[in-house]
């Protein structure tokens, strides 16, 4: 009998009364409202009354735009029983049922969100009309959910009708989901300030939506508002702020695309911006980031700092895609730790990467590191590298720390024509062991000349080496500039290789201290 009511064969429905026993149950009722089949219904409520759930089937039938029925169930339900109907036909764009209805005032809330929700225009039209327009308690909640569903022409209906803060929220969530058009319809509302297009915007970018991002940005630019908020802040500075927070966050999180949208917006943070795709191994915006500032030549004024951090980054982490990234869009690289790292690590690999197109000084250090540790094997790969200044002046910095063999080893690959100004470095920076290699291969002039820088210098240790293969002119000036420079454990060391003049020269041009020294000397002789 459910069967032949919902298809309105009310004969059948008849001939299964007369002969049958099982009766039928709701579904009939509701199957006979729902498909427009009034006369079905008012045979079932004369012969099944019992059986009958009018306030269910008044929902069907509104829902179904079933008017007729309407009007024989409405008599038959309470006033509470009416609501559950009215939403069924708001959700349902049927604004003849709710015309019927609304016989007497009901709480349209739940009717306007559910016609908002389903992006039904007419009804929420109709609705407004009819006055329920309060803004806390029905505008808002239902331009909320036409938005969610981006339902612009109910959005439009109801944003004239909304507050600044509810429609700053629609408009950062429909950012955060992507909803374009509802962005641009609530952006051409006016009602909305750059102050809150740019928290729409940080959103956006939180959940990668290039396309809202886009339409943000176009709707950030123009004439700056002045305006200060609280504390002095100008809106012009708060705006800035949060859109180079946004650009950071996209770059924190390795969205590229909104990188190359955002990148304009923020060149004051590019150092920033560069460290932290290197620290998040974000290698496509690092990769983007630094053709961006090759090629535009907008580099930050710390950038050559930036880049020696990734290339530390880079060897710490053993990271070779960073490091090959950095060799391929740097011309050269400040590499600064980076080497020593690699060195620290054993990663020739690293070490035979970076060292490439690393500079002298980062060479230097890294060879200097090395000769400390006593690392022969990966020194020797270093030196392969090097040209022959660096190694000349790593030799210098290494002697005091490694040991012979491995100055040794540095001297071998410097050239044989650099010995005297290594010889003479060596004298100067009081490298008595280094002095002591290379002598027997020195000149009476290079000799001569590096025990006067020795002397000068104070290096008491070299003098000594030296003072037996100088010839006289060479200790007279030795020891005339180490007197004039204070320096009186040379001067003693050599006073009794120099003549009278000499020691009176001292004794008279002298630092305090020195001729202090040979007055007592000449007292006692007395």
């Amino acid at each position: 009998m459910d069967g032949s009511a919902a298809a309105g064969l009310l004969e059948l429905v008849q001939l299964l009364h007369a002969n049958r026993s099982e009766g039928c149950s709701p579904a009939a009722f509701i199957g006979s409202a729902a498909n427009r089949h009034f006369h079905v219904l008012e045979w079932l409520y004369d012969h099944y009354p019992e059986v009958a759930n009018p306030a269910q089937e008044l929902v069907v039938a509104a829902q179904h735009n079933r008017i007729e029925a309407l009007s024989f169930l409405l008599p038959k339900v309470t006033r509470e029983q009416v609501e559950p109907a009215l939403e069924a036909a708001a959700a349902n764009g049927h604004v003849a049922v709710l015309e019927n209805l609304l016989r007497r005032p009901y709480s349209m809330e739940r009717s306007l969100l559910a016609a908002a929700e389903n992006g039904r225009a007419q009804v929420v039209q109709f609705l407004l009309e009819r006055g329920h327009t309060d803004r806390y308690q029905l505008v808002n909640p239902a331009l909320i959910k036409a938005a969610e569903g981006g339902h612009c022409n109910v959005v439009e209906l109801l944003v004239d009708k909304s507050d600044e803060y509810t429609l700053s929220d629609v408009l950062i969530t429909a950012a955060a989901d992507g909803r374009g058009a509802v962005v641009e319809l609530l952006m051409r509302s006016g009602q909305l300030g750059k102050l809150h297009i740019a928290r729409a915007l940080e959103k956006a970018v939180e959940f990668d939506q290039c396309n809202v991002v886009k339409l943000l940005l176009e709707g950030l630019a123009g004439e700056e508002e002045t305006s200060h908020l609280s504390g002095g802040v100008t809106i012009a500075q708060a705006v800035k702020c949060i859109v180079n927070w946004a650009f950071l966050a996209a770059v924190d999180q390795g969205r590229v695309n909104v990188v190359k949208l955002l990148i304009d917006t923020d060149s004051d943070r590019m150092s920033d911006a560069l460290i932290t795709a290197s620290s998040n191994s974000q290698l496509e915006v690092l990769e983007f980031l630094l053709e961006y500032c090759q090629g535009s030549h907008r580099r930050c004024d710390d950038f050559d700092q930036s880049i020696t951090e990734i290339a530390e980054t880079a060897a710490s982490t053993r990271s070779m895609e960073m490091a090959e990234l950095l060799v391929a869009k740097c011309d050269t690289l400040s590499t600064g730790g980076a080497l020593r790292i690699a060195v620290d690590n054993d990663d020739l690999d690293m070490l035979g990467l970076l060292v490439v197109k690393s500079n002298a000084v980062s060479i230097q250090e890294a060879v200097v590191s090395t000769a400390a540790t006593n690392r022969v094997q990966i020194l020797e790969f270093l030196l392969e590298r090097c040209n022959a200044v660096t190694i000349e002046h790593a030799l210098i910095r290494v002697a005091p720390v490694g040991n012979s063999t491995v100055s040794r080893l540095l001297l071998g690959k410097c050239d044989p024509g650099a010995h005297a100004r290594i010889f003479d470095n060596a004298a100067s920076h009081g490298l008595d062991d280094l002095v002591q290699v290379l002598l027997d291969k020195m000149s009476t002039h290079s000799i001569r000349c590096a025990l006067i820088s020795a002397a000068m210098n104070g290096h008491a240790d070299v003098v000594k080496v030296l003072m037996d293969k100088s010839d006289s002119t060479g200790i007279t000036c030795a020891f005339e500039m180490a007197a004039i420079r204070g320096r009186v454990g040379v001067v003693e060391l050599l006073r009794s290789r120099c003549d009278a003049s000499s020691i009176s020269f001292a004794a008279s041009a002298g630092d305090a201290n020195v001729i202090h020294l040979l007055r007592n000397k000449r007292a006692r002789r007395e």
